[in-house]
């Protein structure tokens, strides 16, 4: 018998011995796959001018099925350069960003004004109002933005060879902060240099520790290189070669780090291209360019590894868990995983277990106290936890998952937006979670310890803010409106209460406001009501339901996932 495996039993025996409730090891087996996962990896550039090329659905669902879940999305605002941004323009942004949640997706955010050296950019006074009009689309729309480049100055949006007179530290601060301010609080924006963010917040140091995600510029504020490889400055990118990488290696451990590489040069080869990868913290990489680059990896035989590795990439190596116990009694958790990626993740991000009745199907949900975001490159985690067990929980046997979900509540029940681990068999696709497995038998003859903290699993009911709203102004419940199951596949039902007897209408609304389907609209008698919606014909994405009477109107919001 090996060390090892002694080891273990004897942990098993000490936890049986100290609990004594039943426990189980599981040992988690790692793959090589590569796969599809939320913000990060390789992205496609989609470009317009102005209003020309919206994106399309089709688009995006084609570079889904290469593997991608980012797109860089680069708005040239050439006819904007000294008006203000039209409504339509505005309108297509706004669009582009429905289509995008649509998706499935994120996006890089870049805007500018010249697509090369010599090309006019904007003033600064444009610049800023433009950014002002767009604000209210970035509020809104901040689940979708992974992350927004700084943009605007000079050429492409890099922060030099401004026609204007922009290539400077006052503007860049004028420009960064505006931004800033933009963009919802949780959203980090990328400057083109190391030596711009260190000028611009006359501050040399890197993020403390103790200061990351605090929501400040500073912290904030994060790191693009679109000459990646290309020289040992990466043409200019770095003033002091060695102090800078020094100070974005300790920097991108909670900023993000990604662009492009510019040309095929001496250090743009395997071995060095994965480890500046790997020492930088880079979580994207455009799939476009440059090409000769690209091809080199793959023909060297690197390509898969820089697939894998950019980013976070999560690997569960053990867990030891309660697997029996009754209802009030402790369920000991611990798990054990690595970060097997360049990068930390720098959004916000859920952390649950998952506990799923194997017969009915009912979910139970235990949202942990751990941000992932400091689950950093390299470094393994240990979540402990003692969870709570309902007094009232059903009888039964359960399985145990492992969700990471988006915190932002549009998208935390889309499963596309769920990370998945980098181990075999446990990814459940329709779900977005990882099964642990692990079998929990809830009943009545179990012996353990009955808990007392206020960690618990709760029953998953998945309602939106809108529901919760319609609950409050409808205390005369003049009407009540709500769906299940929500988010649904194709079919859901349309529950609907009207407190008295009217005309009722029942529409079906997209994202922008159009009107998609009329369910109901004749004379209901007061009662409770439902209807059947089948959106076979609808591509997955957020819509409303509206119930309006003779004296008042009330809406939710329906989740659909194909």
């Amino acid at each position: 018998m090996s060390p090892s495996v002694i080891k273990n039993l004897i942990l098993f025996i000490l936890i049986l011995a100290t609990t004594g409730k039943p426990q189980q090891q599981v040992l988690y087996q790692p793959t090589d796959e590569i796969f599809i996962n939320p913000e990060r990896g390789f992205y496609t550039q989609l470009t317009t001018y102005n209003t020309q090329s919206p994106i399309t659905l089709s688009s995006l669902n084609n570079i889904k099925s290469q593997g991608r879940s980012i797109i860089l999305r680069m708005y040239y605002l050439t006819n904007f350069r000294n008006v203000s941004l039209s409504q339509a323009m505005l309108t297509m942004i706004a669009n582009d960003f429905n289509t995008i949640r649509q998706a499935g997706m994120k996006c890089i955010l870049r805007f500018a004004y010249s697509d090369n050296i010599g090309q006019p950019d904007a003033p600064l006074n444009i610049i800023l109002n433009h950014i002002d009009q767009m604000k209210p689309i970035f509020q809104q729309n901040g689940d979708v933005i992974l992350v927004m480049q700084a943009g605007f100055i000079g050429a492409w949006g890099e922060w030099h060879s401004s026609t204007n007179g922009l290539d400077n530290v006052a503007s860049r601060r004028a420009i960064l902060f505006k931004i800033l301010d933009a963009l919802p609080s949780d959203r980090m924006v990328q400057v083109r240099t190391p030596k711009f963010k260190q000028e611009i917040f006359e501050n040399v140091n890197p993020i403390p520790p103790d200061s990351a995600f605090m929501e400040t510029y500073y912290t904030r504020t994060g790191h693009h290189n679109d000459c990646f490889l290309a020289s040992w400055d990466d043409y200019g990118t770095y003033t002091d070669t060695t102090a800078e990488k020094q100070y974005l290696s300790d920097d991108c451990l909670f900023v993000p780090m990604g662009g492009e590489t510019c040309n095929p040069s001496p250090f743009s080869g395997c071995d060095n291209a994965v480890y500046q990868m790997r020492r930088l913290r880079w979580t994207y990489l455009n799939a476009g360019y440059h090409p000769t680059v690209l091809n080199n990896w793959t023909v060297n035989g690197c390509m898969n590894d820089i697939k894998r590795s950019l980013g976070y990439r999560f690997e569960l190596l053990e867990g030891n868990y309660t697997n029996s116990l009754k209802p009030g009694d402790t369920f000991d958790f611990n798990l054990k995983l690595v970060n097997q990626g360049n990068a930390s993740l720098f959004n916000p991000r859920d952390v649950e277990l998952i506990l799923i009745e194997k017969n009915s199907g009912q979910k139970y949900v235990c949202k942990l106290p751990v941000d992932p975001r400091h689950w950093k490159p390299n470094d393994t985690t240990e979540l402990n936890f003692q969870i709570g067990i309902l007094n009232n929980q059903p009888l039964g046997n359960y399985d145990l998952f492992l969700n990471l979900p988006d915190a932002d509540s549009n998208l935390h029940f889309n499963p596309s937006y769920s990370v998945r681990v980098a181990n075999l068999n446990l990814w459940d696709a329709q779900n977005g979670y990882n099964k642990l497995n692990l079998e929990l038998v809830i009943d009545t003859t179990s012996t353990g310890t009955p808990y007392s903290g206020n960690l618990f699993f709760t029953p998953l009911i998945i309602s939106s803010v809108d529901d919760q709203i319609n609950e409050l102004i409808n205390e005369q419940n003049e009407l009540k409106l709500k769906s299940f199951p929500n988010p649904f596949n194709n079919t859901t039902k349309i529950l609907f209460k009207v407190g008295n007897s009217s005309n009722i209408t029942l529409r079906l609304y997209n994202l922008l406001g159009e009107q998609i389907d009329t369910l109901i609209n004749d004379y209901r008698l007061k009662g409770s009501y439902e209807v059947n919606l089948n959106a076979a014909s609808l591509t997955s994405g957020i819509y409303y339901c509206v119930l309006t009477s003779e004296n008042s109107s009330v809406a939710t919001k329906i989740i659909l996932l194909k």
